[in-house]
C-alpha cells in the first residue's frame, strides 16, 4: 500500500491563501442559472442586498421547512446552554466561554474538546433545537458564533499554531476540522435558513466562509490515507452538493469523488476493513462514504464500480463481526456502549445493518439485525485474512458464544494498539472476557498509555514489554462442527508469536501459543482479563473462573504445566471516560523462547465450572504439526493442526 495517494504528490502545503470578501460572494454564483434569475437582475442594477434577499428566498424554497420534530429535553437543555457560551463534551462539566469566545481554549486538557469547538457540533445541536421549537434564540446564538468563528479565522491565518498543541499546524484549518466543520454547516443551514434572525447579511457571510473551505480544501487536501481524508472529501462533496449555485462546483464535485475514491480504496483491505483496525474509525468512513455517493447519485453523477463494492465488503464486516448484542469489536481505539433492554432497534448496530439492506439490496442486513433466521446463511464463523480479523461463533441465536480475535498488520494510524493475538468473549447472554478499551484520548496521557500496553491484553508478551505490530495470517478452517485458524506476529527481536485457536464442537476453545526463536532470554507471559465482577484464581492449580449467576468461562492451563500464574491489575474501558476495575492475570515462565503454552478457554451456563483437563499429544512450539487432547467433564476431544500441508482437525474419541 503506497504511503499516500500519487495525485497529491506536488501539493504545495505552504501556499498563501486568501478568504474571500463577503462582498465577492455574487461573483462566484452562477447567476445565469434560470432558478436565480431574481438574483442576478438584482445584481446586474449593483442593488447586493436585493441580491440576497432574493438568494436567501431561493434557498427557503430550495430546502423547505420541515414540521417540527419531537422535543427531546437532553438536547434543549444543552442548546440552551450554547446560547450563553457553555459547552460541554464527552464525560467532563461544561465550561462557560464567557462573552468572547476563545475559540482556543483547551478547557479540560483534552484535544477533543477544542476539536468538537472547531468542528462546529454545537451547530447541529442548535438546528435540532430550533427544528423542535422554532425559536429564533437557538438561531441568533449560531449566526452570533459563527459570525464570531468567521471573523476570527481567516484563511490569512490559517497556520497559526494552536497555544496547547503547537505540534498540530494550524489546527483550525486541519482537514478533519475543515470537512466536519463544513458538513455540519450545510445541514444546520438546511433547517436554520427559514428563521428571522437567518439574514441576507449573514448570508452572505456564511457563504464567503463556505467558499474559504472550499478553496482550502480543493488547493491543500490532507493527501494521506487516513479517516481524515474522507471526512475531509465528505465536508468538500457536502458543500458542492448543498450550494451547487456556485460556478466551481461541477469540478468539485469531481475532484471530491475523485480524491475521495482514491483514498477510500487504499486505506481499506479487499475483504472490507478500514485499516486503522478500530471500528469507530471503520464506522465512519463508510458513513461518509455511503454519504458520498448519495450526494453523487442525486447530482447525477457517476460512482466507480469499485467504489460501490467496496461499500458492500464494509458492510459485510460489520455483518460478520457485530457482537450478539449488536456492537462493534473493542479492539484499538474501539468502544462499545452497554446494551440497555431487549428492544433490539436501540443497539448500537441495528440501525446501519437494516439501512444496508435498503442501501445494498441485500436481506441478509436486516435480518442480522433482527435476528431473522430465514436470511441468515448457515455458516456463523468467518475470517478477514487480509485485515486479520476473525470471528468464531456457534450460532446466530442469544445464547452463541462469540470470540473476535485480532492479529493485522501495523495499521495507518495510532488508533490500533501493538495488541495483536487478544480476543473478545461473549456466551450465553454475556460479556465474559471484553477487550480492554481505550478510555481516553487526550485528558489522561497515563491511562491511555496504561489502556495500550501489549500486558493488559490477552496476547503474550516478553518481559511485560509492548510487542511490535506486524500480523500475519497462516490458516483458516470451518466445518459444521469445528473451526481453527492459525496467526502470528512479529513480537520482538528475533521473537514471533504464534497462536493457534481451535472452537471445538463449537462450544470451547483450545489456544496453543507459540513463542519462536533461539537464544530470546526474557520471561515470556500470557495475559486474560475478565469482565468486572468475581474471578476466582487458582493459582496453585492454574485455572480462573468467573463468578456470575448465569453464564461463566474457564481459563485453564494444560495438565501438568511448570508455570506460574500471577494477578495483575485490570481495567475495562467500554466508552470515552468511562472504565471499571477488573480480574486480570498471566501464566509466566522464565525459560524464554522457544517455548509454548497450551490453554483451555470453556464457556459455560450456570455456576458449576467443568472438568477440563488439556494438553500436547505430539509436536511442539516452532513445529509444523502439532496434536492435542482435551477432556471436558468427560467428553474426550482430539485436535491438531499441520501448517506444511494448511490443514487442521478435531474430532471426538469419546
Amino acid at each position: 500500500m503506497a504511503d499516500k495517494p500519487s495525485q497529491f504528490d506536488a501539493i504545495d502545503r505552504d501556499q498563501e491563501l486568501h478568504s474571500l470578501a463577503p462582498e465577492q460572494v455574487l461573483g462566484k454564483l452562477d447567476l445565469d442559472l434560470s432558478k436565480l434569475v431574481g438574483v442576478k437582475g438584482a445584481a446586474d442594477s449593483g442593488d447586493q442586498s436585493a441580491a440576497f434577499a432574493a438568494l436567501l428566498e431561493y434557498y427557503r424554497r430550495k430546502f423547505p421547512l420541515l414540521p417540527t420534530s419531537e422535543p427531546r429535553g437532553q438536547s434543549l437543555e444543552r442548546a440552551d446552554q450554547i446560547c450563553r457560551h457553555v459547552f460541554q463534551f464527552g464525560p467532563y462539566d461544561e465550561a462557560g466561554y464567557g462573552d468572547d469566545v476563545n475559540w482556543e481554549w483547551d478547557p479540560r486538557g483534552d484535544i477533543e474538546w477544542v476539536a468538537v469547538m472547531y468542528r462546529f457540533y454545537w451547530a447541529e445541536i442548535l438546528a435540532n433545537a430550533y427544528d423542535q421549537t422554532r425559536d429564533e434564540a437557538y438561531v441568533d446564538a449560531f449566526v452570533e458564533l459563527a459570525t464570531d468563528w468567521i471573523a476570527k479565522h481567516p484563511l490569512e491565518k490559517r497556520k497559526r499554531t494552536h497555544p496547547v498543541y503547537a505540534h498540530w499546524k494550524g489546527f483550525a484549518w486541519l482537514d478533519i476540522q475543515t470537512g466536519i466543520r463544513a458538513t455540519n454547516t450545510c445541514l444546520a443551514f438546511t433547517k436554520l435558513v427559514h428563521a428571522d434572525g437567518f439574514t441576507p447579511e449573514f448570508l452572505r457571510l456564511l457563504l464567503a466562509s463556505l467558499y474559504d473551505h472550499q478553496v482550502k480544501t480543493a488547493a491543500i487536501p490532507m493527501g494521506q490515507v487516513h479517516n481524515k481524508a474522507v471526512f475531509e472529501q465528505r465536508g468538500f462533496i457536502n458543500t458542492a452538493f448543498h450550494f451547487n449555485e456556485f460556478r466551481e462546483a461541477g469540478d468539485w464535485l469531481a475532484l471530491g469523488m475523485e480524491r475521495a475514491r482514491e483514498n477510500f480504496l487504499l486505506q481499506t483491505t479487499g475483504d472490507g476493513v478500514q485499516r486503522e483496525w478500530s471500528y469507530g474509525y471503520h464506522q465512519g468512513v463508510l458513513r461518509d462514504a455511503v454519504e458520498i455517493k448519495s450526494r453523487m447519485d442525486e447530482m447525477g453523477m457517476a460512482v466507480p464500480e469499485d467504489y460501490v463494492e467496496r461499500i458492500r465488503r464494509m458492510h459485510d464486516y460489520i455483518f460478520w463481526v457485530a457482537t450478539p448484542d449488536l456492537g462493534a469489536p473493542m479492539f484499538g481505539d474501539g468502544s462499545r456502549p452497554l446494551k440497555e433492554g431487549e428492544d433490539r432497534t436501540v443497539w448500537p448496530l441495528y440501525p446501519v445493518l437494516s439501512k444496508a439492506t435498503d442501501l445494498l439490496g441485500d436481506p441478509k442486513y436486516r435480518a442480522r439485525a433482527e435476528l431473522n433466521r430465514e436470511w441468515l446463511p448457515d455458516e456463523t464463523s468467518q475470517a478477514f485474512e487480509e485485515a486479520g480479523m476473525y470471528v468464531l461463533r456457534s450460532e446466530w441465536g442469544p445464547d452463541q458464544i462469540h470470540l473476535g480475535l485480532h492479529c493485522s498488520p501495523l495499521g495507518i494510524s495510532s488508533h490500533d494498539q501493538p495488541d495483536n493475538g487478544t480476543f473478545e468473549l461473549y456466551a450465553y447472554g454475556r460479556w465474559l472476557m471484553p477487550d480492554t478499551g481505550f478510555y481516553t484520548y487526550g485528558h489522561d496521557r497515563d491511562a491511555r498509555l496504561w489502556h495500550r500496553q501489549t500486558s493488559v491484553h490477552q496476547t503474550m508478551t516478553l518481559d511485560g514489554r509492548d510487542s511490535a505490530v506486524a500480523g500475519r495470517h497462516l490458516l483458516w478452517h470451518s466445518d459444521s462442527d469445528h473451526v481453527a485458524l492459525v496467526v502470528e506476529n512479529g513480537s520482538y527481536e528475533g521473537l514471533v508469536h504464534r497462536r493457534t485457536v481451535w472452537f471445538v464442537d463449537r462450544r470451547f476453545f483450545v489456544f496453543f501459543d507459540e513463542a519462536i526463536g533461539h537464544d530470546v532470554p526474557g520471561q515470556l507471559g500470557l495475559h486474560f482479563q475478565f469482565a468486572p465482577g468475581d474471578v476466582v484464581l487458582d493459582t496453585k492449580n492454574l485455572r480462573a473462573d468467573t463468578q456470575f449467576e448465569d453464564a461463566n468461562v474457564l481459563v485453564a492451563a494444560e495438565d501438568g504445566a511448570h508455570w506460574r500464574m500471577v494477578e495483575e491489575d485490570g481495567w475495562s474501558g467500554w466508552a470515552y471516560g468511562h472504565r471499571a476495575r477488573r480480574k486480570a492475570f498471566r501464566f509466566e515462565h522464565d525459560r524464554g523462547a522457544p517455548a509454548s503454552f497450551v490453554t483451555a478457554v470453556v464457556p459455560y451456563r450456570r455456576t458449576v465450572p467443568p472438568n477440563v483437563v488439556v494438553g500436547l499429544s505430539g509436536g511442539g512450539a516452532e513445529e509444523a504439526r502439532i496434536e492435542g487432547t482435551a477432556d471436558v467433564s468427560g467428553e474426550q476431544w482430539r485436535f491438531g493442526r499441520d501448517l506444511d500441508t494448511g490443514t487442521a482437525w478435531c474430532e471426538r474419541v469419546s
